[in-house]
Formats: structure tokens, sequence, C-alpha cells
């Protein structure tokens, strides 16, 4: 062989080399690529958007993922609408309905490729009247398909595909009592197909149902006695194909008198039912704790558990997710403030650790019924509303994504990790639940329905990330003000020992004192435990004395606003002059007994006529607490403020400053 052809052998060996060392790399970038594309595809970044009308009240009544895309239902003022958003929170397209002359709300839909499929009900609150509606819309043509009613007054709660057709259950309103109904429609034109109602001597609803193995189950919960206070968390079994056959129905509660349950999700797993609910077994109040059953399909009980998510005393249940490593359920608290508890469990039901999310743009959460939580990979979409009690109870809804523990940041929210513990084993008691078959006269027609016009949308929240520091200005004068006679009634108890509450107001009343006068009287009247005088009628110039004395007030024990209020009241007539602005100011968290509530009514009407103004500050946002005041206060003549760092000052100025000369 030749020395060229040597050399061009050897070249040709070496550009092959390259040539496929090349396509190596390449094909690796190519990968990389594909793999950072689709990377970037799932990774969506987490988010906190508004997605309703700010100058409208509108709520949630379910979220969705379907085929990498987020499907919300919801209302907003009488209109309910339908909309869809990219994993990370863009809004795609959004619309409004009206299906009934009432409020309109969706409360289920079932989502594939080219439609949506929705169930839900007109209502107006305090009505008997359920005007219920059920819709195939086409998303893809923005096109109605059909729309259908009964006529009957039914309150549809769950929509399913079954055997090709549309499998609906909810609670039917007739004869002064709930019961359960089953209807089937075709999915094509929406015509009644199979329509069936169960009911029990008390009333007997379906806030949840599953379908498996040719078997519906029903789940909510039913009355001890016809329009009795005390309810017990139900599960019945049905034939899916024809409703009119009952396979097993039972109850599950504790054996308190008093106790009640409602059953509000369930997820059927081999031969057993994991059934979540929540429960009260301390008498009937509002204090309800998260509680998750295993029981057989015959109804027999494994295992029980109640949880303790503590500050929280109230929580109600309302959504359920299975996870990979568990369960995560969505609650709302009560008290001592309203926000979405979110409690996670391990596959054994134990608990692992609870999130509070409270909204720091608004006062409360609110949840209706539905479904407000989904799941894409790691990555948790939360649907919910917010209530501010300032803006005279304004709702505003929103969306959230975050990872699964993983932490959230947003100036608009506060996410808290709270520790949770099983709080006891229920000791339950079983039985039958005596169901029998009711025949209604079934009405169906097409209904009329309209396209809403559409409302402009807020994708940003408004809130404060930073607080003013001083609100009160230097100049703050006092002229042509009536001198105080002022008497403080201040809730000494440990709950009132946080940083928003007690604090706040010491350092707003010290403030204010650098401008009042020799002539305005400073009292104060701590109560917890006990009641006791700590001030009276103190100059407010001497702020050195009164301050030493605030300060050394100590947080302990319940609190008895009765003998606080009494004695806050035997001090403002010992100092009372007519021409004095003469003012209770009484602070509390709101925490009271029903005979506490029914006491202070009595002892402020004895107010009235006397020339004394009492004014609540409440520090606590609950709408629950701030009701039962209201109603307390307007029956009177007395003043409420919910009071907050962002208003403390100025609230405390007006009523300092409310009596000219």
């Amino acid at each position: 062989m030749t020395k060229t052809k040597v050399l061009k052998q050897a070249f040709t060996i070496l550009e092959f080399q390259l040539n496929k060392l090349l396509i190596s790399l390449l094909s690796k970038f190519q990968l990389l690529v594909f793999f950072g594309i689709l990377l970037s595809d799932i990774k969506a970044q987490s988010f906190l958007k508004n997605i309703g009308n700010p100058a409208i009240d509108d709520g949630v009544c379910g979220i969705q993922v379907y085929q990498k895309k987020l499907f919300v239902s919801g209302y907003s003022s009488k209109q309910c609408y339908l909309a869809s958003y990219s994993l990370d929170g863009e809004l795609i397209w959004k619309k409004y309905f009206e299906f009934s002359e009432h409020q309109n709300f969706i409360s289920d839909f079932i989502v594939d490729d080219e439609k949506i499929i929705l169930c839900g009900y007109g209502h107006d609150s305090g009505s008997d009247i359920f005007d219920e509606f059920f819709v195939s819309y086409d998303y893809q043509k923005a096109e109605i398909n059909w729309a259908r009613k009964t006529g009957i007054s039914l309150k549809p709660n769950n929509l399913h595909i079954y055997n090709g057709s549309i499998l609906i259950s909810g609670d039917e309103y007739a004869k002064g009592k709930f019961g359960i109904f089953f209807l089937q429609l075709n999915i094509h034109k929406g015509k009644s197909e199979n329509f069936t109602t169960w009911y029990y001597s008390g009333n007997e609803s379906s806030a949840i149902s599953k379908i498996e193995n040719d078997t519906i189950y029903s789940g909510g919960r039913y009355g001890i006695k016809a329009k009795s206070d005390k309810y017990r968390a139900s599960i019945s079994q049905f034939n899916a194909s024809s409703f009119d056959e009952i396979q097993s129905n039972y109850f599950l509660n504790s054996k308190q008198d008093f106790a009640r349950a409602y059953l509000s999700d369930m997820i059927i797993k081999d031969d057993s039912i994991i059934a979540a609910c929540f429960s009260n077994n301390h008498g009937i109040d509002n204090n309800y704790s998260i509680s998750l059953f295993n029981t057989l399909k015959n109804g027999s009980v494994n295992w029980a558990y109640e949880y303790e998510i503590l500050p929280y005393t109230s929580i109600s249940l309302k959504d359920m997710l299975e996870l990979k490593d568990g369960y995560l359920l969505l609650g709302l608290s009560k008290a001592p403030t309203e926000d979405l508890i979110l409690l996670k469990l391990d596959k054994e039901a134990y608990p692992e650790y609870a999130y509070a999310i409270g909204g720091a743009y608004a006062e409360n959460m609110i949840l209706d019924q539905g479904k407000f939580i989904a799941q894409y990979q790691n990555h948790l979409y939360l649907a919910a509303q917010s209530k501010s009690i300032s803006l005279s109870g304004d709702y505003d809804s929103f969306i959230m994504d975050f990872e699964v523990d993983a932490e959230f940041n947003d100036s608009c929210m506060q996410v808290v990790r709270l520790d949770a513990k099983i709080k006891s084993y229920e000791d339950l008691i079983e039985g039958e639940i005596g169901l029998s078959e009711y025949d209604t006269i079934f009405k169906e027609m097409n209904i009329p329905f309209i396209y809403a016009k559409s409302k402009t949308e807020s994708d940003q929240f408004v809130c404060k990330t930073k607080l003013e520091e001083d609100k009160i200005e230097p100049s703050l004068s006092f002229e042509n003000i009536a001198f105080n006679n002022t008497i403080f009634l201040m809730d000494a108890s440990l709950s009132m020992n946080t940083e928003d509450r007690m604090p706040i107001l010491k350092s707003s009343l010290y403030k204010l004192l650098a401008f009042m006068r020799l002539e305005d009287k400073i009292s104060a009247v701590s109560y917890a435990s006990e009641a006791s005088v700590i001030l009276n009628g103190e100059s407010a110039t001497n702020i050195a004395e009164i301050k030493s004395k605030i300060e050394n007030i100590p947080p302990s024990g319940q609190s008895d606003i009765i003998a606080g209020l009494e004695m806050a009241l035997s001090i403002a007539k010992e100092n009372f002059k007519e021409e004095l602005n003469n003012r209770i100011i009484v602070t509390t968290d709101g925490d009271l007994s029903f005979n506490k509530q029914k006491e202070l009514k009595a002892l402020l009407e004895k107010t009235r006529d006397k020339n004394i103004v009492v004014s609540i500050f409440l520090f606590n946002k609950s709408s629950l607490y701030f009701q039962q005041l209201k109603e307390i206060v307007d029956a009177v003549g007395a003043n409420l403020y919910v009071v907050s760092r962002e208003n403390i000052e100025e609230v405390l100025t007006d009523e300092l400053k409310a009596k000219k000369k």
C-alpha cells in the first residue's frame, strides 16, 4: 500500500470517528434541550392570582387539572362562570352564564377534550327553593350543546360518566325535608333516562358520591329526628345501574347524645372506605374537628381519628385529595381566625403537619361546597375566596399554586406551618338508616340561558407589603374636643397576649397620651378569670404612671367580661359628668360563650339612657365572632370595631375625639 493511500485511509477513519462524535454530541444536546423544554413545561411557577372582578362579589366552586390546564368554576354576582388557565396562572378563556333567575352556583363539572358537562342550581339565601340545571358546553366552539332542568327543586352535588351516560346525585327538597336523588341523563341530548329518590324519616343528604364496580356510594349526613340539630355521618350504597336497589346503608358517630358529624369526602380503596368528616362531640356549638374514618364496605369500623391543630378550635372539612404518600385534607377554620387549613397525613392517617393559609390582603377565607384542591405532579392548586369585613363583606376569589412540602412566599398571602396531632380515637356507634324509596313526579324541560357580558378581571391583589410605622400626625390636636372620661376595659386573658392584640392597643394609647390634656381622665379595668381596677380617673398627662400600671397587667386565665364590665360601669358613673366624653372601650378577642353573650347584651342595655357610650374593639377577624357581637351592639346602641395594626390608632383617636365641647 502506498503512503498516499495509508494517509487517505487514516483521514477517512478519523472523519468517521469525528462525525460519530459530533452526532453523539448533537443527540445529547437535543436530548438536553428536549428535557429542558419538558422540565420547563412541568415546572409551573408558584403563584397567587385573583381570578374575579374586584368590584363584584365572586367565589369559586371547583378546580380541576386536565391536559396541563386548569379549569375553574365559580359564581360572580348572580351569574356563574367557567374558566381555563395555564399551569402558571395565565387566563386562556372565561365565560359567564345565567341558567337561573336566582344566584347561580356550579356544583360539579367534568372536562374532556371538547366539552364540559356541568351541574348546578339557582338559590337565594334563606329560600327552600333550588332551581337546578344540567348543561353540556363545547368550550372549543364556545357553544352550549344542551341545557336541561327538572322543575322538582333539586340540589345536584356530583357528576359521573357511567356506562356512556351522565349520572348525577344530590339532594331533593320536598315535604320540608331533604332526600337523596339519582338522575341519569343522555350524554348527547341531556334527556332523562332514569330518576329515583330516597328518604329517611328525618333528613338525609348526599354531599359526595363515588362509583366503583357498578355500585354508587352516597355519603353525607342524616338527621336523627325531623327538624333536629343532631346529625350523623352516613354512607349508603346503591346499584348504579338502576338506583332502586339499596345494597347497604349505615351511619358513623360518637356515642355522645349531642354529637354532630358531616361527611365531606371519601375515597374507595379495595374493600374499605376512607371517609373524611368534620364532627362536634362537645354539644351544640361551633367547635368542629377534622375526623377520618376507615370502614369496611359493610359499615364495620377499622379505625377513626380526630385531629387537633392548635391554635385552631373549630375547623370544617371541605375537601380531600389522595397523594402518593398519604392524604391531604382541606378545611376552613372558624376560630380564632378564618383561615384555610391543609392537613397532611401519611398512608396510615397519622398527621405529619398542617398549613394555615390566611389572607394578608383581606380578613377572612371562605369555602363553599365543591372541589377546591387539585394536583399536577408536585404542584398543588388551591381555589378559594377571601371575605373582607371592613369592606362590607366583599368576596374576592383566587387560585394559588405551590409545591407540596415547599415554602410559599408571597406578601399577599400568609402560609404558616403548624404541628398536628391525633386528638382522640373516636368511640363510635354504628347502625342502619331506614331509607325508603319515594315516587317523585318527574318534570323535564329545556331551559333558556344567556351568555352574560364579560367583566373586567384583575390579575393582581391589592395588598400591603409594608406597614406604615406612624399614622398619628405630630400636629394632632384636642382643641374644641370635650374632656374625656375614658375607661379601658382590657381583656387580659392569655389569648389576648399576642403581638397583634394587647401590645398594639398599649402602644397606640401611649402615643395619644402625649397630645391629651390635664383634664382628660383615663381609667383602666383588666379582666381575665377575675376583674381588677388598674387606674381610676388618672390624668392623661401622667404618662409614666399610666404606662407603668398598664404594662404590669399580667396575662392569665379565661375572660370574665361580665365582671369586668360591671366594674367599668361603676367607675364610669363615679367619674361621670354630663359635658364629658363618657366612654367605655371594651377590648376582646370575641370568644364568648352563648350565656356570656346573653349577659353582655342585658348589661349593655342598662347604659342606653345614661350618656355612657360603650365601644367594643374586636381583636379578631372571625366573621362568626363579628356577627355575634354585631347583633348585640345593634340591639343596645353600642359601637363595634374590628381593629388591627392597620387601623387601631385611627379608631382610638376617633373615640377620644368623639364629642365636641
